[in-house]
C-alpha cells in the first residue's frame, strides 16, 4: 500500500522516479523498488518524502489512509478550513478515485463525509462504506483527497 502511495503523489506532482531520487540522494532503482513494494524508505527518508509531497508521515506510511489525487488546479481554502470537524457533502470531481461502494448518494452525486483536516493541498476525510465482500457490513474510511478534485460543496452542514 505504501508503494501505491507513493506513486500515486509522485504522479500528482508531476515527478519523475529520477527526480524524486535526486532530491532524496538515493538512486532511480531505489525509488522503483519502493513503489513496488520491494523494501520501503528508511523513516528519515519517509519523513523527507512527507514533506515534498505535503502530507503528514502518519498519512504516507499509515495503512489506514488511501490516497486520491487529480491535476493541479487552483484552490480557495478558507471555507474548506472552517469545516473541520463538520459532516457535510461535498461534490467531487472524479468519485471512482475518492470513494467506493456506499458513500455516495447516486442520486446527486454528493456523498456524506466528515472532514478531518485541510491544508494547502490535501483534504482528509472520514466516511462508511459497506465492507468489500458483505451485504450489511459498514467500514470507516479515512481518505485524503486532493483539493483539486472537490468540485463543489453543499451548503448544508451537519453537526455530529
Amino acid at each position: 500500500m505504501l508503494g501505491e502511495k507513493l506513486v500515486t503523489l509522485r504522479k500528482k506532482y508531476g515527478y519523475s522516479q529520477q527526480e524524486i531520487a535526486d532530491m532524496l540522494s538515493v538512486t532511480r532503482q531505489t525509488i522503483s523498488n519502493w513503489e513496488c513494494g520491494q523494501g520501503a524508505p528508511s523513516l528519515d527518508k519517509a519523513a523527507e518524502l512527507a514533506a515534498i509531497y505535503k502530507v503528514s508521515l502518519d498519512d504516507l506510511a499509515g495503512n489506514e489512509i488511501e490516497i486520491a489525487a487529480g491535476e493541479k488546479k487552483e484552490k480557495n481554502l478558507h471555507i474548506l478550513k472552517k469545516l473541520v470537524g463538520k459532516k457535510c457533502s461535498l461534490e467531487c470531481s472524479d468519485w471512482d478515485l475518492v470513494l467506493v461502494d456506499g458513500a455516495m448518494d447516486d442520486l446527486s452525486g454528493t456523498a456524506e463525509v466528515k472532514i478531518l483536516d485541510v491544508n494547502d493541498e490535501w483534504l482528509k476525510i472520514e466516511y462508511e462504506r459497506r465492507k468489500e465482500g458483505t451485504v450489511f457490513q459498514k467500514e470507516t474510511v479515512i481518505k485524503l483527497v486532493d483539493i483539486s478534485m472537490i468540485s463543489g460543496l453543499m451548503a448544508e452542514v451537519t453537526e455530529e
